[in-house]
Parts: C-alpha cells; sequence; structure tokens
C-alpha cells in the first residue's frame, strides 16, 4: 500500500504539473547565465574600430562587474519581501526586472546607457534567491533533489546562448532577444502555483491545500504534507525575535555557506565567467578565443545536464564537493605549472598548446560536480521554515558581494601575480574547498527540510524539542513524501 501512494504521489502527472510550476523557477537561472556571461561577449565588440561606444580598460572592468553590483541590494530586499508577498511574485518581478534591462541595454547609445542597463539587470539577478527557495518548497523530497540538479544546467544553458547569439549577432540585437524572452515568460509564470509552505505559514491552509492539488498531489499525499507543513510551523509559531539568528539552526548554516561562497569566488570561478575571451587569450595559446569558448559553453551544458544532474540528485553534498574540489586543485595545479615553466616563450611556440586548455574544462567540469552550484542550492535547503527567505537572501547578499569584488579585481590581480600566479591561487582555494567539504558541510541529500534543520541542534536537543508521538508522526509522513 505505501508503494501504490508513493507512485501515485510521484506520477507523470504529478512530475509534469511541478516541473511547469517550476519553469518560471528554471528559466530565472537561464536568464541569470545570460546576464552573467554578456560580458564575454560584449566587451570584445566594443573594442571593435566601428563601434559606436568606446571603452577604457577601467571601463570594461565595470561593464562586467556591474553585472552583479545591485545583486546585493536586492539580495537584502528579496529575503524579506517573498516572506511578505510570496514566492511567486518575487519570480514575477525577476522577468520584468530583467526584461527592462536588457531592454535598456539593446537601445543603449552611451556608456552609461550600458551601466544602467548592467545595474538593472544585476539587480534581477538578487531575486535568484525567490527561485531556490521556490523549486525547495514546490518539490517532494524526491523532486527536490532532481529539479535543484537541473539549475547548473539552466544556468549554463543562458551563458551558452550569450556566447552563440552575443557572440553572433550584434550586442544590442541580441540584448533585444533576450528582453523579448523575459517578457514572455512573465506571462507562463503567472499560470503558476503560489509555494504551499508560505501559503501554510500565512494561515491560509485551503490555498496551501489547492496549490499541492495544483502541483498534482494524491489526498493522501496532499494530507501528510499538510502535516508536516503544521509540525514544522507549530515550533516556530512564536513572533519573531532577533535571538532567533542566535539559534544554531540559524547561525551554522549561514557561516558555513558564507565560507563556502568565499572558497567558490576564490577558486575564480566567476572571473572564468565574465572574463571567458580574455582569459582564454591570457592562457598564451594560439586558439581562437571566441571558439575556445563556445567550445567551453557546449561541454557546460552537456556536463551540467549529465554530470551535474547525476551529483546533485543522487550524490551527497559532502562527497561532490570533495570530489569537485580535488579535481579542480590538480588541474589548476598542472595549468598553473604549465603557465610557470612556458611563461618566457611566445605565443606560437609553446609545446603542446593544447594543455592548459584541457585542463581548464577538466577543471570546469569539476567544478559543475559541486563546487560552482551547491553554495546557491544549498541556501534554500538549511534554514527553518521562519527565517527561510530572509536567511537565504542574506546567504545571497554576502556570496554577490564576493562575487563582485572578485569580478571586479580581475584585472589588477591578474596583472600582480600574472596568470600563473593567479592559478596557483585557484588551486589554493579549490583545496580548501576539499577540506570544508569533508569536514563542515551539512549533508543535505535525500533528508526533508525538516531533518536538515535538526542536524544542526545538538544532540541532546534534537529530542527534546518534539514530543515522542510528534517525532512518530513525522518519520512516518516523511518516509512517504
Amino acid at each position: 500500500m505505501e508503494k501504490d501512494d508513493e507512485d501515485e504521489k510521484l506520477s507523470w502527472s504529478c512530475w509534469f504539473r511541478t516541473m511547469f510550476a517550476c519553469s518560471g523557477a528554471m528559466m530565472l537561472f537561464v536568464f541569470t547565465g545570460v546576464t552573467e556571461a554578456q560580458s564575454a561577449v560584449l566587451l570584445p565588440q566594443l573594442k571593435e574600430r566601428d563601434s559606436t561606444i568606446h571603452t577604457t580598460l577601467e571601463e570594461e572592468t565595470w561593464i562586467a562587474s556591474l553585472g552583479i553590483l545591485l545583486s546585493p541590494v536586492s539580495g537584502v530586499i528579496v529575503g524579506p519581501t517573498i516572506d511578505a508577498i510570496g514566492r511567486k511574485k518575487g519570480l514575477l518581478f525577476f522577468f520584468i526586472n530583467m526584461g527592462l534591462g536588457f531592454g535598456i541595454i539593446a537601445c543603449a547609445t552611451k556608456l552609461w546607457h550600458l551601466y544602467v542597463g548592467r545595474c538593472i539587470c544585476s539587480f534581477a539577478v538578487g531575486m535568484e534567491v525567490a527561485a531556490i527557495v521556490y523549486l525547495a518548497e514546490t518539490c517532494t523530497k524526491k523532486q527536490r533533489s532532481m529539479l535543484l540538479s537541473m539549475v547548473a544546467a539552466s544556468f549554463t544553458t543562458g551563458c551558452s546562448i550569450t556566447y552563440v547569439v552575443g557572440g553572433y549577432l550584434p550586442w544590442n540585437i541580441a540584448s533585444a532577444i533576450f528582453a523579448l524572452c523575459c517578457f514572455l515568460y512573465f506571462l507562463v509564470q503567472l499560470l503558476a502555483p503560489e509555494s504551499p509552505a508560505w501559503l501554510y505559514k500565512q494561515g491560509r491552509i485551503d490555498a496551501s491545500t489547492r496549490s499541492l492539488q495544483k502541483l498534482g498531489r494524491s489526498p493522501e499525499g496532499i494530507a501528510r504534507e499538510l502535516e508536516m507543513l503544521r509540525l514544522s510551523s507549530k515550533e516556530q509559531s512564536e513572533k519573531f525575535q532577533l535571538k532567533v539568528l542566535l539559534e544554531p539552526t540559524v547561525w551554522k548554516p549561514f557561516i558555513i555557506l558564507c565560507t563556502y561562497h568565499f572558497l567558490q569566488c576564490a577558486t575564480g570561478v566567476f572571473q572564468i565567467l565574465y572574463y571567458t575571451l580574455d582569459f582564454i587569450d591570457r592562457l598564451g595559446t594560439s586558439y581562437n578565443p571566441l571558439r575556445v569558448s563556445i567550445i567551453i559553453s557546449i561541454v557546460r551544458v552537456i556536463a551540467n545536464s549529465t554530470l551535474g544532474i547525476y551529483a546533485t540528485a543522487y550524490v551527497g553534498r559532502k562527497p561532490a564537493t570533495v570530489t569537485s574540489g580535488i579535481l579542480m586543485t590538480i588541474s589548476f595545479l598542472g595549468a598553473g605549472a604549465y603557465e610557470y615553466i612556458y611563461r618566457t616563450t611566445p605565443v606560437g611556440h609553446r609545446p603542446c598548446e593544447w594543455v592548459p586548455i584541457v585542463l581548464l574544462i577538466v577543471n570546469i567540469v569539476g567544478g559543475i560536480l559541486g563546487v560552482c552550484i551547491l553554495p546557491w542550492l544549498m541556501s534554500g535547503e538549511v534554514f527553518p521554515l521562519r527565517v527561510r527567505g530572509s536567511m537565504s537572501g542574506a546567504v545571497f547578499v554576502v556570496g554577490s558581494a564576493i562575487m563582485f569584488v572578485s569580478v571586479k579585481i580581475y584585472a589588477a590581480a591578474m596583472e600582480v601575480l600574472a596568470m600563473w600566479g593567479m592559478l596557483f591561487v585557484y588551486a589554493a582555494a579549490s583545496f580548501l574547498a576539499v577540506l570544508l567539504g569533508a569536514f563542515f558541510l551539512p549533508e543535505t541529500q535525500n533528508k526533508t527540510l525538516y531533518e536538515i534543520e535538526r542536524g544542526f541542534l545538538p544532540r541532546d536537543r534534537r529530542d527534546s524539542r518534539v514530543q515522542a508521538t510528534e517525532r512518530s508522526e513525522i518519520e512516518n509522513a516523511e518516509r512517504t513524501v
């Protein structure tokens, strides 16, 4: 009977409805990838002699880094906002905001127009928090792992679209296409249901039930999920106070994820993404940077659609991070050694020029297994329901701020450390990520959000917080949800 209930809950209808509901959140990551990769193809076009807008090196770094500048600001706002007005409205605002930003870039005739457009797009990127929380709260335990595993593929798909569309079409036409797509998907998102967990938190039990019905849950499954929401909310029904932030279920995951974000940026993930063509050119090979970047983007999509989905859906967060960090460490050390040994050899005279390109591809594939995506995904899994939106936003703010600094200092750091020095720094950060994954990162794979939350409590408090009868109810519900 239990198996029949499970089959009914996860029937094709349930999967189809959940996929449709979550498609807006997935498209958010596609457009985030477009935004974050846009500078890689935009800047080379601005350097062309017949460009209508000309830039200096300093202005180029601003165009690139402005793609993330305001995301910490929106990250601060979006957490409390989606806790107050709902996850769905946060996604709707994203599409309007992102479409407006691309539209301004498409119509740009002066440098400051590009600045404004990039800033508006970066503000929209901060709405990413709404997508993570929406995915985590809309899916069942099994669906959550599968759909979250597709986030990286969605992001890299956006990057690949940028390299192809933005690389071969004029930047203004490409931006106009992106703007139109954003506005069209706003209409699709209107049809998606609101998060059942958020509705329940607001006391709208009937609306939460209807939302679960729209997601294709069976009557038995709806009853179980409502019971889980009741038990989860019971401990958090008192009025919010600042002392809640001192709870280990809040500050522990916050510190761990902020550290993860710092190490992620220190591995050069976003510097390579934002300056792909320049980075490949600095490797000192005779290969065409645009063609190599397109090949890399294709590899990203394939790897994310295969290895990335497998690692996120079926491999634990800890082993995924450790494996990812090890591959990144080895590849960065190899590329750094190559660049150091042949640092004085002219381009075209270096032996085996394919070596750094291959190692870069290995590094990107390794990053896809964990380091590149898990810091963003896990924020929707590790915080209690009452502060999930706010604390996910806080983590996003910290991660985005670190990301902005890393992108902004790329040119200066490259001048000081040279390519081989940067690669060795990336390798050191990758090794530290291995240690983080092995000893500090919580395991969230195949666990309910309630189980994950209680894992941060001291052992003596895990049992004292709920009565034995409620624990039995929770365990029975979790086995079938």
